[in-house]
C-alpha cells in the first residue's frame, strides 16, 4: 500500500467516526425533541384541567451553549420540572426551547450530510487510486 492510500484509508476512516458522531447527536437531539414536545401536550392538558388557573413559571436563568442549543441541564428541567404547575410561561418556555432544538437539529443534520459527503467523496478517491495503481501494476 503507497503512502497516498494509506492516507486515503486513514482520512476515510476519520470521516467514519465523524459520521457515527454526528448520527448519534442527530439521534440524541430527535430524542430531546420529543421529549420536549411530550411535556408540552402534558402541560396543555395540565392547563386545560378545570381549576388549574395557578401560573408558576420555570427557572428563566437558563445556560445556552455558544450555539444556542439547549444544555442537558435545560432539558431536563423543562422535561421533569420539579413540582412547578404547568402555565402560559412554562408552554412559551417549551415552544421557545423546541425552536431552538430544531434550529440544532437541522445544523445537526446539515453537518451529517457534509461528513457523509465528503466520506463518499474521498471513497471514490481511494477507488480510484487503488484502480490507478492496479493498472499501472498490469501494464
Amino acid at each position: 500500500m503507497d503512502v497516498s492510500a494509506a492516507a486515503s484509508a486513514s482520512d476515510i476512516a476519520q470521516l467514519r467516526h465523524d459520521r457515527r458522531e454526528m448520527r448519534r447527536e442527530l439521534a440524541r437531539v430527535r430524542w430531546w425533541r420529543q421529549l420536549v414536545q411530550a411535556r408540552r401536550e402534558l402541560s396543555i392538558a395540565s392547563i386545560a384541567q378545570p381549576g388549574t388557573v395557578e401560573s408558576v413559571g420555570i427557572d428563566a436563568t437558563w445556560e445556552a451553549l455558544a450555539a444556542d442549543a439547549p444544555t442537558s441541564r435545560e432539558l431536563s428541567d423543562a422535561v421533569w420540572p420539579q413540582g412547578d404547575a404547568p402555565s402560559v410561561a412554562s408552554l412559551e418556555e417549551l415552544d421557545s426551547l423546541e425552536k431552538r432544538l430544531a434550529t440544532y437539529e437541522s445544523r445537526v443534520a446539515h453537518n451529517l450530510d457534509a461528513v457523509t459527503a465528503a466520506m463518499v467523496a474521498a471513497m471514490g478517491a481511494a477507488q480510484r487510486t487503488v484502480g490507478t495503481a492496479k493498472e499501472r501494476d498490469h501494464a
